[in-house]
C-alpha cells in the first residue's frame, strides 16, 4: 500500500472551502442573534466597574480627609493637654508660693508670741525679783533696826534704789 504523502499533508480545496463557507454562516448567525445581548451585557459590566471604580475612588477621599480630620484632632488634643498639664503645674506652683508665704507667716507670729510672752515672763520675774528682794532687804533691815514705823519710807526708798538698780541692770 502506498501512501500518498502529498494528500495527506494538504488538505481538499472543497473541503477548506465548505469549511470556510460554514464558519461564515455560524458567525453571521452569531452575529445576528447574539452580538445585541453579548454587547448589551459587556457594556453593563463595564458601567458597573466604572461605578464601583468611582465608589472606590470616592471612599478613598473620604478616607484621606477623615485621616486629615483626625491627625489635625490628635494635634489639637496633644496641644490642649500640654496646654492644660502647663496650666496644672503653673497653679502648683502658685499654691506653693502662697502655703509657704502663709508657713512662714505663721512661723513668724507663732515666734513673735513666744518672744512677747517670754518678755512677759522675764518682767514678771524681775518684779517678783524685786519684790522678794525688797521683802528680804526690809526683814533684814527690820531685824537689825527692830523699828517698824519707819518701814513704809524705807520701803519707798528701797523700792527707789532697786528700780534704779534694775533700770543700770537692763
Amino acid at each position: 500500500m502506498e501512501v500518498n504523502i502529498v494528500e495527506q499533508l494538504f488538505p481538499n480545496g472543497l473541503t477548506v472551502l465548505t469549511q470556510l463557507c460554514s464558519t461564515l454562516v455560524l458567525f453571521l448567525i452569531a452575529k445576528y442573534f447574539l452580538w445585541a445581548s453579548v454587547k448589551n451585557f459587556l457594556d453593563a459590566r463595564a458601567e458597573k466597574m466604572q461605578e464601583e471604580l468611582a465608589l472606590s475612588q470616592k471612599a478613598k477621599e473620604e478616607a484621606l480627609a477623615d485621616r486629615k480630620v483626625a491627625l489635625e484632632q490628635l494635634n489639637t488634643a496633644s496641644t490642649k493637654s500640654e496646654e492644660i498639664v502647663s496650666a496644672a503645674i503653673q497653679q502648683a506652683k502658685q499654691e506653693k508660693k502662697q502655703i509657704l508665704a502663709q508657713a512662714d507667716k505663721e512661723a513668724a507670729a507663732v515666734k513673735q508670741r513666744a518672744q512677747e510672752q517670754i518678755e512677759a515672763e522675764r518682767r514678771e520675774m524681775y518684779a517678783s525679783m524685786k519684790k522678794e528682794m525688797v521683802d528680804v532687804a526690809f526683814s533684814a533691815a527690820g531685824k537689825l533696826i527692830g523699828e517698824h514705823e519707819a518701814e513704809k519710807v524705807d520701803r519707798q526708798a528701797i523700792d527707789a534704789f532697786v528700780k534704779e538698780t534694775v533700770g543700770n541692770g537692763e
